[in-house]
């Protein structure tokens, strides 16, 4: 650990707002990994939960501890990505199990496709606002990421719930 050097503004709150958008994964994967009844997808959600849940802790430490771990925050990108890869192996390799009509006539069902429209829409704005002008260093930054972040997770997590009654 190191000390929190050009960390100011990282508060226990921006480190709970964290935890939002990786709780409301967690949930969407838990009730898309039931039909599938897949370990392997499940596998890659564990695998992403994990990944996002250290980004959580990164943060709880920067704003309780006053501490960096960057093995923490470097743990985010890679465990994503390969939980999404292993995720996107087992939708394939369980497609018999997927009916693309059924799934189609859920997502675009009222009012789930709302909520789907609108995290399309905050994730389209994260993606936006992280390749153009955040800094992970500024904690005004991690508060636009999350607030985004947080909007794109419970949104879809919305729209899965309504989709899967």
């Amino acid at each position: 650990m190191s000390e929190n050097k050009g960390k100011e503004g990282f508060t226990l709150g921006l480190a709970l707002m964290d935890a939002i958008p990786v709780v409301a994964f967690g949930i969407d994967m838990a009730l898309l990994a039931k039909p599938l009844q897949s370990k392997l997808f499940l596998l890659g959600a564990v695998i992403s939960l994990i990944a996002g849940s250290c980004m959580v802790v990164y943060k709880l430490l920067l704003a309780i501890a006053k501490k960096e771990v960057p093995g923490l925050k470097k743990v985010m990108p890679i465990g994503m990505s390969a939980g999404w890869l292993i995720m996107i192996a087992a939708a394939v390799i369980n497609r018999s199990k997927i009916s693309l009509p059924s799934m189609w006539a859920a997502v675009s069902s009222m009012p789930a496709c709302i909520f789907f429209l609108l995290g399309i829409t905050f994730f389209a704005a994260f993606i936006i606002y992280f390749k153009t002008k955040f800094n992970a260093d500024s904690a005004k930054d991690n508060w636009i990421e999350e607030i985004l972040n947080a909007g794109t997770q419970v949104c879809i997590l919305i729209g899965v719930i309504l989709a899967t009654a």
